[in-house]
């Protein structure tokens, strides 16, 4: 696996009135990287992007690299239109940062020629790599084999963040592709890693980054029901905040480690206190 295998997907901590608390954002990249990250995925599902003005998501980035002094960064840009776009991915470039990473453009159905197009001109747009973040349960956008390997063979195109379960699919564009995958499902990545991905980008990573160091390192180590007892006890953990709500209960959970992110922006509404007492009672029995 690749020295830069495990980038954490920041989340964004806002204030009591949902503007964005910067502060507590640099915080969180220290943190990470001082647990041995090894790189930030910027401002992408896990930050709430599409909640974000596209103001906030470039300062955000200058925050996060700024932060992240030197280290790895990937920038995730996505937007419903190619022109917003290339944007955020000029300006990204610009301020430092690594990797640039896009969903399909989404909300309209562009059909397969259209979503080909768009990463074509991303790419093209900027001298940095990009990242395709194929998440066919958000975007609507599914691809065949043959469609996504086509897409990562377009110039400039060296990444994959695949953010599905489909392993067929995954090992197939891997292997017709030779490109880097990363697995975008926590409560997957050993079955990912078994099927030929090269690392992972989850969310629970904000908060639990040594399970997934450990699962890596049991599995290049031959040691399989270590790694499935490590993903298993991060599994538990993870259904719950799925159950509870998963932005706001990561939010909760940092909190408990020491860095308050509020809660996720509306729509999303506040945690309960049942939920905030069943995402701590996994959270210690299983940390």
């Amino acid at each position: 696996m690749d020295k830069k295998k495990l980038l954490v997907p920041l989340v964004t901590p806002f204030k009591d009135d949902e503007t964005v608390n910067y502060e507590a954002l640099a915080k969180l990249v220290r943190k990470v990287l001082d647990e041995g990250a090894d790189g930030i995925y910027a401002v992408g599902s896990s930050a709430e992007a599409v909640l974000l003005t596209d103001e906030e998501r470039k300062k955000c980035l200058e925050t996060i690299i700024k932060a992240a002094d030197g280290a790895y960064v990937v920038a995730h840009v996505g937007n419903i239109g190619t022109k917003k776009t290339i944007e955020l991915a000029k300006h990204a470039e610009k301020v430092g940062a690594d990797a640039v990473a896009s969903v399909p453009p989404f909300y309209f159905g562009y059909g397969f020629e259209g979503v080909k197009s768009y990463y074509r001109d991303l790419a093209a747009s900027v001298k940095i790599p990009t990242m395709v973040y194929n998440l066919p349960s958000s975007t609507g956008t599914v691809f065949t084999p043959a469609q996504l390997t086509e897409i990562m063979m377009l110039p400039g195109v060296d990444l994959l963040k695949f953010t599905d379960c489909d392993y067929y699919t995954m090992q197939q564009v891997k292997a017709a592709s030779g490109k880097f995958v990363y697995s975008g499902m926590d409560q997957c990545f050993l079955s990912a890693i078994a099927a030929g991905a090269d690392g992972g980008i989850g969310t629970t990573y904000n908060y639990m980054l040594g399970k997934y160091q450990k699962v890596a390192k049991f599995f290049c180590e031959g040691k399989l029901e270590e790694a499935l007892a490590v993903q298993s006890s991060a599994n538990n953990i993870t259904r719950v905040t799925i159950e509870n709500g998963l932005l706001n209960s990561t939010k909760y959970i940092l909190k408990l480690q020491g860095i308050d992110c509020g809660g996720a922006r509306r729509p999303f509404t506040p945690m309960t206190d049942e939920q905030r007492a069943k995402v701590k009672k996994v959270y210690e029995e299983n940390m």
